[in-house]
């Protein structure tokens, strides 16, 4: 398998993209590199390691043995420890050295992003945040809110489909306008039945779906949306210092999804520009693709898992916004001292309230 290790320039320590400043940081010698730098110093490197994937995916091209893939073993470059991923891995770290080591091949070819979203937030940033909303959950378990328990957590790039539509698109619909008055004696409703019609160019950007299997689609869909305005140019040191996913869904398997979804907004749109009714009801709707645009895109997620009486609670972070979700468990020992607590306040002011109307 064919990787890549990035090490600082100045000193041979290993190098990570610091989120907190948008920079490429060694923690050893201190020096700090730009995007641009690290991507140019390693280009070489790069490019070796994508060919490397390209020679070995035609060799294994057909076989049993690709086709039943499911882990993958690595040598890592800093130590030589033979280390097992997982087949969509495309980033990790060297579980021995703790080395960052991003194997190349894996995000290169047909499998190449086209953009990828920087972590803007740290780890200790997205811990801090934590931290704090649990400070405002009274009945969290004692123990849960607490550093050590959130020292694992990871930074990981997903995948993503992402396409932009320019679409012609008409609707028929049956507008209803209803009046009522009164007289001295009578009530008087008039009601009034319009065909209406509407067309127009409509351009819908951002339209996204999951390229990976297996994944919980509720949590990671919930941390959207991100500022797809800061995207980058994809370059695999981005990667470095944190795991990243290859889809393994492609166009064909999400474009009813987004198709749909595509023309659920238009109608929306064309259903709201009929105003002035009292209700509408559409009839016919059509759409004519002009232009399409898809982007694989990476996204960066802070994720973490707490386990709690035998249950697992899974917790995600948008690792650019700081948008969290998570379900959080709760203390039966702290809920039922509540209830005990606000039953005998609601005992006291009962028996207090009697003996004042006595």
């Amino acid at each position: 398998m064919a990787t890549v290790n990035y090490t600082c320039p100045s000193c041979g320590a290993p190098l990570t993209f610091n989120p907190d400043k948008q920079m490429f940081c060694c923690e050893y010698c201190l020096s700090e590199f730009s995007d641009k730098y690290i991507q140019d110093y390693y280009s070489k490197a790069e490019s070796k390691a994508s060919e490397e994937e390209v020679r070995e995916g035609k060799a294994k091209q057909n076989t049993k043995e690709e086709q039943a893939e499911e882990a993958v073993v690595y040598t890592c470059p800093s130590c030589g420890a033979e280390v097992i991923t997982t087949a969509t891995t495309a980033a990790t770290t060297c579980f021995y050295c703790q080395n960052p080591v991003v194997l190349g091949g894996r995000l290169s070819g047909e499998y190449l992003p086209d953009r990828v979203v920087p972590f803007e937030l740290s780890k200790e940033k997205v811990i801090d945040k934590f931290m704090e909303m649990c400070k405002k959950k009274w009945f969290l378990p004692k123990f849960f809110a607490d550093k050590k328990n959130f020292e694992k957590m990871t930074g990981v790039y997903f995948p993503y489909w992402y396409v932009d539509k320019q679409l012609q698109a008409d609707m028929t619909a049956t507008g209803k306008k209803v009046s009522t008055w009164r007289d001295r004696n009578r009530e008087y409703t008039e009601t009034k039945i319009y065909d209406v019609y509407r067309s127009g160019d409509i351009i819908i950007n951002n339209v996204f779906e999951r390229a990976l299997k297996g994944e919980d689609r509720k949590v990671l869909q919930s941390v959207h949306p991100y500022d797809l305005s800061k995207a980058k140019k994809f370059a695999m040191s981005y990667l470095s210092g944190f795991q990243a996913e290859k889809r393994d869904l492609e166009k064909n398997d999400v474009s009813d999804t987004l198709n749909n979804r595509v023309s659920g907004y238009a109608k929306t749109l064309l259903e709201g520009s009929m105003g002035g009714y009292t209700s509408v009801n559409p009839k016919s709707y059509h759409e004519k693709t002009d232009l399409e645009s898809w982007s694989y895109t990476l996204l960066p997620v802070w994720m973490i898992t707490y386990k709690h009486n035998g249950k697992i609670f899974p917790y995600a972070v948008n690792g650019q916004t700081g948008k969290t979700y998570g379900k959080l468990p709760v203390s039966f020992g702290k809920l039922a001292l509540f209830s005990l607590f606000v039953a005998v306040v609601a005992f006291i002011l009962c028996f207090l309230g009697g003996m004042l109307l006595s």
